[in-house]
């Protein structure tokens, strides 16, 4: 009997190849839509999850397996291939398991049901770590740390130029398996008796297992699935300095909410009225859908970015500009991500980041604080972009964010970077959030 884990693993990994979906929005529905009991659903999510974080080297592995390498095999072969050899040689199933894949391939595939036995016999015949000693006599430098961790090259080598010694630590953080944060917003939600508090985030929270869609207040959105570091970068700039009444905050690229939610939750009951922008219909709607718990208080707007300094020059106390960016921060959550983004990527990101950058101070009036975020901690997207756009602004300075992060959790170590915050998922369980205050003087 073929396994209904496996075949979904399958169905929801041609969906990422095919449609360009994420698996962390498309597996979830799917489960649910599938009634999967609580052992299925486990494995469907450790051979999608795991397969595509581990693609790269399973590739490898691949390629002296099959005559000819990968490259001519076809896709829906090698999602096979690749999810098997998963199994066999990342999680050491039992050898048998070949047998269901080659049946899976019968059904699915079945010109190719003789590759996919021999493929994965010949990956099946060595340990993980005995192919590891395969790839490092045969490689060196970054391509061995790309395979071997499975990161694209470039990737290896952004990251080095950053991190230095501590750059396999790095690569390691990105392929750890995340556990689901959450945020119980202040004033709104309320934090389950049975969970744990997450370390940096006053407001965060872990459950040990289970469902996040049936944690209590998921369900109206008092209670949400969001990472700490996200939860950190909406309240350095909420916490900056204390709250007047009467500010005026704007969050400047607002989708998909969650940052804004934050921002609303701790800024309207201080008497704080709150702007948030978003220049795609589809995502203002999800803002709309975030700020539910506010009825409509909070203004929702459609607007190119770019242009909203000019058209409201110094309207606003505090701004925050989670700029767009190529989410390398984030490739524990969405592991396909990283096969997604080339480095010419940065060529189109980077000037749309200081263009918001720029508009961003345009909006706030002197005194006015502005937080620059990605979730990336490449220099192009971040320190370069800062220092590029402050360049021409004689009228504002940095603010020391480390220190404003301290505030907020005190025993966080290792987030300098220059004026600016860095979070890293091998340091602090985190996304690779960037984050810095820049305080418009005059």
């Amino acid at each position: 009997m073929i396994s209904a884990a496996r075949v979904l693993a399958l169905d929801i990994i041609a969906d990422v190849n095919d449609n360009d979906a994420y698996a962390n929005i498309v597996l979830p529905r799917a489960l649910r839509e599938n009634e999967f009991d609580p052992r299925d659903a486990a494995l469907a999510t450790d051979l999608t999850y795991g397969a595509l974080r581990w693609q790269g080297f399973i590739d490898a592995v691949l390629a002296r397996c099959v005559t000819g390498g990968v490259n001519r095999i076809d896709l829906d072969i090698l999602e096979v291939l690749r999810v098997g050899t998963y199994e066999l040689v990342i999680r050491d199933a039992a050898p048998h398991v070949v047998n269901e894949w080659v049946d899976i391939a019968k059904r699915r595939v079945r010109r190719a049901s003789g590759l996919v036995n021999a493929a994965l016999r010949r990956a099946s015949e060595r340990s993980l770590g005995q192919w590891r000693d395969v790839l490092a006599n045969e490689l060196t430098g970054d391509a061995l740390l790309a395979a071997e961790y499975s990161h694209p090259e470039w990737i290896v080598q952004k990251l080095r130029a950053i991190l230095g010694d501590d750059l396999i630590a790095a690569l390691d953080g990105n392929n750890a398996v995340p556990h689901p944060t959450y945020i119980a917003l202040p004033g709104v939600g309320e934090v389950p008796p049975d969970s744990l508090p997450t370390a940096h985030s006053p407001f965060g929270f872990t459950m040990g297992s289970g469902n996040p869609a049936k944690v209590r207040g998921v369900s109206h959105g008092a209670v949400r699935v969001q990472d700490e570091g996200s939860q950190l970068a909406a309240l350095v700039l909420a916490q900056v300095e204390p709250i007047a009444s009467g500010e005026r905050w704007l969050d400047l690229c607002a989708g998909p909410g969650g940052k804004t939610a934050l921002l609303a939750a701790v800024g309207l009951p201080a008497g704080v009225t709150l702007t948030a922008n978003e220049i795609h219909p589809h995502r203002a709607e999800l803002v709309r859908q975030s700020l539910a718990p506010w009825g409509g208080i909070v203004d929702v707007i459609e607007h190119d970015g770019r242009d909203f300094g000019r058209d409201h020059a110094g309207q606003f106390d505090r701004v925050l500009v989670d700029a767009p960016c190529s989410g390398i921060g984030a490739l524990r959550r969405r592991p396909e991500s990283r096969w997604r983004k080339a480095a010419k990527d940065l060529d189109d990101l980077v000037p749309l980041q200081r263009a918001l950058l720029e508009s961003a101070l345009s909006t706030v009036r002197p005194g006015g604080v502005v937080a620059y975020v990605t979730c990336s901690p490449l220099a192009e997207e971040t320190v370069e972009v800062v220092d590029a756009v402050i360049a021409g602004h004689p009228d504002v300075e940095l603010i020391d964010t480390p220190s404003v992060l301290r505030g907020i959790a005190p025993d966080m170590v290792g987030i300098d970077r220059g004026r600016a915050v860095q979070l890293w998922p091998h340091r602090h369980d985190t996304d690779a959030m960037f984050v810095q205050l820049i305080r418009r003087t005059r």
